[in-house]
């Protein structure tokens, strides 16, 4: 009985000789890191100035910004339809693809950008089908055959309306339904003078740096991606058009 009693306080001892220990090494490291916070030069000059110098900072957005104004592109418009007056102060230009996903946002934000300045913006669509769509230059054709006809816009807005029905039936059914003639439209849209336009607007997208879509030109200021709203105004008001 008294081996066992003397098993159990031994146990107690090394139990509570432990914690304590645990205790002075926790008390010994905060006060190590409060030492070192209070006295960052010492500990620089014991350690023969050998401290590594901080990471240089990331530029700021503003600075990110004033270059992204700076870096602007020159569009060849071409015969491409324009959709508003070819004189209004805003022009937005857009290399897209009509089975992306990212273009159709695109494309909801410059309806946005059209309702809230009006005359003050005009808007010019050129393809950029991407080779992993299947529907993005059948589409792109089809768009380019309604414009023949006068009807490119109306077009582009049912096909992205209706981006998740893309095919001969959806093209066909549009076709009619703005009443365009068909047996010119079917001509049209597998002519070589469209796929030639198709070839041409992804060369110079290419060529001014857009590889993916929707890419954007706004008075030449160059914007990558489906940028919110916000975006588009915060570069209008730095070029003083807002």
């Amino acid at each position: 009985m008294q081996t066992r009693k003397l098993i159990i306080i031994s146990i107690i001892a090394i139990v509570v000789l432990n914690l304590f220990n645990q205790q002075l090494k926790k008390n010994f490291t905060s006060s190590v890191l409060e030492a070192i916070k209070q006295n960052p030069e010492a500990i620089k000059t014991a350690l023969g100035g050998a401290v590594a110098p901080a990471p240089e900072a990331k530029p700021d957005e503003e600075e990110q910004f004033k270059k992204q104004l700076a870096d602007k592109a020159n569009v060849d418009i071409g015969s491409t339809p324009v959709l508003g007056k070819s004189d209004a102060q805003i022009m937005i230009v857009v290399f897209s693809d009509f089975q992306c996903p990212f273009s159709k946002r695109g494309t909801e934000t410059i309806h946005a950008l059209i309702a809230k300045y009006g005359d003050k913006v005009n808007f010019v669509y050129k393809n950029l089908p991407l080779s992993f769509h299947p529907e993005a230059t059948p589409a792109a054709k089809a768009a380019l055959a309604a414009g023949k006809q006068g009807k490119f816009y109306e077009y582009h807005d049912k096909l992205y309306e209706n981006q998740g029905s893309l095919g001969e039936d959806l093209y066909v059914q549009t076709a009619k339904d703005l009443g365009l003639n068909l047996q010119k439209f079917n001509a049209d849209r597998n002519s070589k003078e469209i796929e030639e336009q198709i070839t041409k607007d992804t060369a110079q997208a290419n060529s001014l740096g857009f590889n993916g879509t929707p890419g954007f030109t706004l008075n030449g200021v160059k914007i990558l991606g489906a940028y919110p709203i916000e975006h588009f105004e915060k570069v209008i008001t730095a070029l003083g058009l807002g």
